[in-house]
């Protein structure tokens, strides 16, 4: 069986992802990935696949990365404990992109498979260090190719399938860590709720 610790983290831009990713897994070296490095355009091109790639096979990779609440969904219970703002563990992901990051043209001599998906991610692994476990199942989130404007199919999947948030993040990454042999614990950020009343 492999080693369950988190061997790397890959978290998004931005202070409030990497502060949750440093909270949930200190210690373990980090890297911070731009939207456009976490949705490679070519297969085994870009930041991405040279990371996840290096890393063994079997061993387990965190990713914290944006998502949204999807319109209508109820409210998602946070990771156990605080750990620097709203996060879903992520079970799961529904992919509604019509291609991926192993579309396109492949490298000569590289076996043109593509990966299960089974079991890749391990929600329990999402919790702060000391935190109690976290028993949950997680959430199955939805992969968009932008979630600042979901397509009609996408909206009116997303609607229909109940799923409870959304990412452009997320799914790439994870079809990339599964082609490698990686296990995924995948946390959800949720955007900071702003009040502006005095």
């Amino acid at each position: 069986m492999a080693d369950r610790s988190v061997a790397l983290v890959l978290t998004a831009a931005g202070a409030a992802h990497r502060d949750t990713g440093s909270r949930l897994f200190p210690g373990v070296p980090s890297v911070s990935l731009t939207r456009e490095e976490f949705r490679p355009r070519e297969p085994f091109r870009g930041r991405l696949f040279g990371l996840l790639g290096s890393q063994p096979r079997g061993v387990v990779v965190a990713l914290v990365v944006p998502v949204v609440r999807a319109e209508g969904a109820e409210d998602q219970p946070a990771a156990s404990g605080d750990v620097g703002g709203p996060t879903v563990p992520i079970a799961d992901h529904v992919d509604l992109e019509a291609c991926g990051p192993l579309t396109g043209r492949w490298p000569t001599g590289v076996p043109r498979d593509f990966p299960s998906m089974t079991g890749i991610y391990q929600p329990g692994l999402v919790r702060p260090p000391g935190g109690a476990r976290v028993y949950s199942s997680g959430v199955v989130a939805a992969g968009v190719a932008d979630v600042r404007r979901l397509t009609r199919f996408e909206a009116r999947a997303v609607r229909e399938g109940g799923w409870p948030v959304t990412t452009d993040s997320l799914v790439p990454a994870a079809i990339v860590a599964a082609y490698y042999g990686l296990r995924l614990a995948a946390c959800g950020v949720l955007p900071a709720v702003r009040s502006d009343r005095e």
